[in-house]
């Protein structure tokens, strides 16, 4: 195993991060402040909430679409962030299913917007880019996924179009910032990110089992539920990434992020259905009248993390259990407040990959 790499004591720590309002971005802006950072956040609002975000004399709060162009390069200009942490998407299986063209386009957008930021800055004082990609970039296959695993295609079209529109966004970054010197943008692939408070309406599955259970309601099981998939808690990944983003030397390119509750959908339900507050059933769905038409699963999603492992940061490792018992103690406390007319649809960070 390659040695850890040391910590950086660069300064100051200042992040600029899209998606600020959303699950795993509202997480890493608390992360980042607790531990001393500056934090500008990014989010247009439409999937994430103000609710979620901290009240810090450090943060400030950007509302506004993270591709309007000369937005972001304007604020690394501004604030001269030492990193940008890109985790603004449009996301989840409703929302894809609903308008995948449209789901491209948007992250494709927003991917160009971080690259012309990036390359605004002068030599020298360009932040670094992390930008959230998924594990859905990943082609079916059993085991745990390693970075260099097959790769969906980059053209993929209806479902498989947030998973295109991930890797295309990989490459783009690649392209964009390849000569503008200084490490290359590291590509963060998610796996089944959860916690309290994750929007349900997208179509995320523990979300969806927690307020069915809370609200006494029988809990749609795909199928056999046999799709395995492998949790981490967003608190844990944010320390996670928040670790990362103070160590020096962390290699260019996809960078597995999960955790280790492995379990299949089948059994996630019973654990919830165990630890819910009252009883509730188990319904078997067809899940393309549930979701879509135009619905297909993964079979199997369990990442390989001996490359997070060797840069020395914490691991997320609550297990099944404990994520289950947060998620139902704390959800309705953290949920989105009631929808806004006015706001689009599901454009927030990616919680996790849908399920």
């Amino acid at each position: 195993m390659p040695p850890s790499v040391p910590p950086s004591t660069d300064a100051p720590r200042r992040l600029l991060l899209t998606g600020a309002a959303g699950l795993v971005g509202s997480r890493l802006a608390a992360e980042c402040l607790a531990a001393g950072w500056e934090v500008v956040g990014v989010d247009d609002l439409s999937g994430g909430w103000r609710e979620r975000l901290p009240d810090h004399p450090r943060f400030e709060l950007v509302v506004a679409d993270a591709a309007v162009p000369g937005l972001l390069a304007g604020l690394v200009a501004a604030h001269r962030p030492r990193h940008l942490v890109h985790l603004a998407a449009r996301v989840g299986v409703r929302a894809v299913l609903a308008d995948p063209e449209g789901c491209r386009r948007a992250n494709l957008r927003l991917v160009e917007a971080v690259a012309e930021a990036a390359r605004s800055a002068p030599a020298g004082e360009a932040p670094r880019v992390w930008a959230a990609s998924s594990s859905e970039v990943y082609a079916d296959a059993p085991g745990p996924l390693a970075e260099d695993a097959p790769l969906r295609p980059a053209a993929g079209a209806g479902r498989w179009a947030y998973a295109a529109s991930k890797r295309a966004g990989e490459e783009r970054l690649d392209a964009a910032l390849a000569g503008a010197g200084g490490p290359g943008p590291v590509h963060l692939r998610f796996f089944n990110v959860v916690g309290p408070g994750q929007d349900a309406r997208s179509g995320m599955v523990l979300p969806t089992f927690v307020e069915r259970a809370l609200a006494g309601l029988p809990l749609p099981v795909h199928g056999e539920g046999a799709q395995l998939r492998t949790f981490a808690h967003v608190d844990e990944v944010a320390r996670t990434l928040r670790q990362l983003l103070e160590r020096g030397g962390v290699p260019a390119g996809p960078l597995n992020v999960g955790g280790s509750a492995r379990c299949t959908v089948l059994e996630l339900a019973r654990e919830v259905r165990r630890r819910a507050p009252g009883e509730v059933e188990l319904e078997r769905v067809d899940p393309r009248r549930h979701v879509g038409a135009g619905f297909e699963d993964v079979p199997a999603r369990e990442p390989d993390l001996a490359r997070l492992a060797a840069l020395g940061v914490e691991l997320p490792s609550l297990d099944l259990g404990a994520i289950v018992a947060d998620a139902l103690a704390r959800h309705l406390d953290l949920a989105r407040p009631a929808p806004r007319p006015d706001l689009p649809p599901a454009c927030a960070s990616p919680a996790s990959s849908p399920a």
